[in-house]
């Protein structure tokens, strides 16, 4: 039977090694996305049964109507017993997450371990059903890559269509939680996959819209938030949606940075200790700020139709983003996509409650603010600004608000970003925790970077023909490259620093300065002789650097180009060095620096 299967198979894995195999791989797509789909469905209704039947809320995460003492308990004694369970797991099955899905995806050919799945099931519905604060959508897209993954590696597809699949498998969970297939599409894309291609673009969006079937049909065609708009934007709110965007990046970067430093502080700490303490922390305020506690969709909710304080808005932002960031850091098996929404919700909010008691705007307009700030907030700590602007609309169906969406978005990513030095919240977890890659980015490609920025720029020049005390000068400078010039000034080559202090030493040692004489030894003077010196001194050695060292051919080039040109150029003239010069007063050239093939391809 499997070598009947394998014979059907071989021509469609022959196919979908070709980058045009478009239809067969739509259709693979779209059936990890219904597999996807249907695992993350069962998830998020695993944990609304579990809140409802188990914990008697009266809606799912409506954690405002447990007792106060449940508030405190029910976190403190979850996060405990999470711990410890997790102490008797495998050390290889706790690696969960977004996180752990993009190291796997750009690391380890897509492949995602389905120990790792039934780990990041289970625990991320205990974790949100004792009420630790973060998200389901971190879960969500950990169990679709999975399927996906596990789709390709059971068929023995090649490994481009794996890492298709989970795109595939990621974008059919984000959209069957929040019901937002085209943002679920690019999140993926640029999240995860980093690049925009047809031969991933059409399954994912394929894969996506069965998410979003599955979310309808179990959930109704509402999306996550379901926030009616109603507004007009005037002039004078363009200050107000700068701010708003200054404002929020200043907290996504807060946010990042928290998670950042608990990751360093705490990492060494047993599991059940950092664990125990998120309980106890949340536990805590959960018992005077029940909204932050779970998902908080339902409080982003009453925040959108300005039914809290301004202080009370100003505690739920403070409280939600410190408990989300130290939950991520601590390492706890739950999401921070869901988060930022949340944070960005409340923030947008207040906002609205700051003009609708100064300026008198319509309560419906508080709304407008918290859909902005949702934006804002995953955009700069996702530092997936399109995906933001596309959630955004597909939130709120009002494509009124895309021109104030891309103004705050833009500026909250500029600010966390540029301002504070941050990169997204996945990569600065690698990051701290000693895993970062080198993955594409959207931000920037090697057309977008001049061989300016990664030149080696520890370097001397000298001739061809050299003495040897030039060579000891040289030395002592100790540049990782020396560039040889001809006699006309062009460049010829490159000798790296260690060949050339290995040089001289060899040549100080096998050459010793010669003894003089002792002072109390007198020669014998013969009469009328001339005790002057007079014979010449020998003259001093001339090295051919050419000949004697291993010298690397190089190209001269303009440090203007780009990482793509200099790689072409390389290519075309057979060298793997080129040398980064500035006309400045033809026909002299000033060099800036050396660059070499392996340093080029780690940027390129």
């Amino acid at each position: 039977m499997r070598n009947k299967i394998r014979v059907i198979l071989d021509p469609l894995r022959l196919r979908l090694a070709s980058p045009d195999a478009l239809t067969p791989m739509a259709i693979l797509g779209l059936f990890a996305g219904i597999v996807a789909s249907a695992l993350v469905t069962l998830f998020r209704f695993t944990l609304e049964s579990l809140q409802i039947y188990f914990l008697g809320l009266p809606s799912p995460d409506n954690y405002s109507a447990l007792p106060i003492e449940w508030r405190f308990w029910l976190p403190t004694l979850g996060g405990i017993i999470l711990g410890v369970a997790f102490m008797l797991i495998p050390q290889a099955a706790r690696a969960v997450g977004v996180g752990f899905v993009i190291i796997r995806f750009h690391r380890s050919q897509a492949d995602l371990p389905w120990p790792n799945a039934i780990v990041q099931f289970f625990s991320a519905v205990w974790g949100l059903l004792v009420g630790l604060s973060n998200g389901r959508e971190g879960p969500g897209v950990h169990l679709g890559a999975t399927a996906g993954s596990l789709l390709g590696q059971r068929l023995d597809l090649p490994q481009n269509s794996v890492r298709t699949l989970v795109g595939c498998g990621a974008a059919a969970a984000i959209a069957a939680s929040f019901n937002t297939p085209l943002a679920a599409v690019i999140l993926v894309l640029e999240l995860i996959v980093r690049q925009y291609t047809l031969a991933t673009f059409i399954p994912i969006i394929l894969a996506s819209s069965a998410g979003a079937l599955f979310s309808t049909l179990f959930f109704g065609d509402n999306p996550a938030f379901n926030i009616q708009l109603y507004h007009s934007l005037a002039l004078w709110e363009i200050p107000v949606l700068v701010l708003l965007g200054l404002v929020i990046g200043a907290f996504s970067a807060a946010y990042t940075h928290i998670a950042e430093v608990s990751i360093h502080r705490t990492w060494k700490w047993p599991v059940w200790l950092r664990f125990g303490l998120i309980g106890i922390i949340t536990g805590l305020v959960g018992m005077y700020l029940p909204q932050i506690m779970s998902i908080s969709y339902d409080s982003v909710g009453l925040a959108a139709g300005a039914k809290f304080t301004l202080l009370l808005l100003l505690f739920l932002i403070v409280a939600k983003l410190l408990l989300s960031a130290l939950t991520l850091g601590f390492g706890l098996p739950l999401g921070s996509i869901g988060p930022t929404l949340v944070i960005g919700g409340f923030t947008g909010s207040a906002f609205g409650t700051v003009l609708l008691s100064f300026t008198q705007i319509p309560i419906s307009d508080v709304a407008y603010y918290t859909v902005l700030g949702m934006g804002a907030m995953m955009g700069a700590t996702l530092q997936a600004p399109l995906a933001a602007l596309t959630a955004v609309i597909e939130l709120t169906g009002d494509t009124g608000t895309i021109m104030p969406a891309m103004v705050t978005i833009i500026i909250a990513s500029l600010t966390s970003r540029t301002l504070f030095g941050k990169d997204g919240i996945y990569d600065a977890v690698l990051f701290a925790n000693s895993q970062q890659l080198r993955l594409l980015s959207l931000w920037h490609n090697a057309n977008d970077i001049a061989i300016s920025s990664i030149i080696n720029r520890n370097f001397t020049e000298t001739t061809a023909q050299c003495s040897v005390s030039d060579l000891q000068k040289l030395k002592t400078a100790t540049p990782e490259w020396l560039v040889v010039r001809d006699d006309s000034r062009q460049p010829i080559g490159v000798i790296s620093g260690y060949e050339l202090d290995r040089f001289v030493t060899t040549l100080t040692n096998h050459n010793p300065p010669e003894e003089t004489a002792s002072e109390d030894v007198k020669l014998p003077e013969t009469p009328g002789a001339d005790t002057r010196h007079d014979e010449p001194e020998p003259a001093e050695r001339i090295v051919d650097l050419t000949t004697e060292l291993t010298m690397f051919p190089a190209k001269a080039v303009d440090i203007g180009l780009t990482l793509i040109e200099a790689r072409e150029l390389m290519r075309a003239n057979k060298v793997d060095v080129l040398i980064g010069q500035r006309t400045t007063v033809p026909p002299f050239k000033r060099t800036f620096g050396v660059l070499t093939r392996s340093s080029l391809e780690e940027q390129a």
